[in-house]
């Protein structure tokens, strides 16, 4: 019963520490800032490449980072990454955000294995969100299962 009820709790957790998928949840855990106790960051906001804005910061999920290290693609379901947007320049404090989970093991030829989610300003009102978005899609299937970022932690 005790190993039970430790299985339970560490599945509950790691599911906790992931990017919900649904709106309201997904920004307050984002407001939260749920991602820093468990993710494993770039040093610092840097120049971005990509049409994320100026400035970005990119923070790993545990799941991603040993599949990184493993160097395993396509990468698990529950692998996940949150990027930073700071759009007033790299010492200012991020105004945006972009996600993306695995939640399917397989990525598909349009990505709908992943959730995708972007906002500028941190609102409802302002977010793209869903499973294989073209719009995110259309950049990041040019990267190793969906991922652009040439960090690795």
């Amino acid at each position: 019963m005790v190993i039970l009820g430790t299985i339970l709790a560490s599945n509950a957790h790691a599911v906790a520490t992931l990017p919900p998928t649904g709106k309201q949840a997904l920004l307050g855990w984002l407001r939260a800032r749920v991602y820093a106790s468990t993710f494993i960051p770039e040093p610092a906001p840097h120049p971005s490449a990509s049409a994320h804005g100026p400035y970005v910061r990119t923070w790993y999920s545990p799941v991603l980072t040993e599949d990184l290290r493993m160097g395993r693609s396509p990468f698990r379901k529950g692998a996940a990454m949150v990027k930073e947007l700071y759009l007033e320049g790299p010492n200012a404090p991020p105004v945006g955000y972009a996600v993306m989970r695995k939640v399917r093991s397989r990525s598909g030829p349009t990505g709908r294995g992943w959730f995708f989610s972007e906002t500028f300003d941190g609102t409802n009102d302002a977010l793209r969100i869903g499973r294989g978005l073209p719009v995110c899609t259309g950049c990041h299937r040019s990267g190793v299962d969906y991922l652009l970022s040439p960090f690795r932690p």
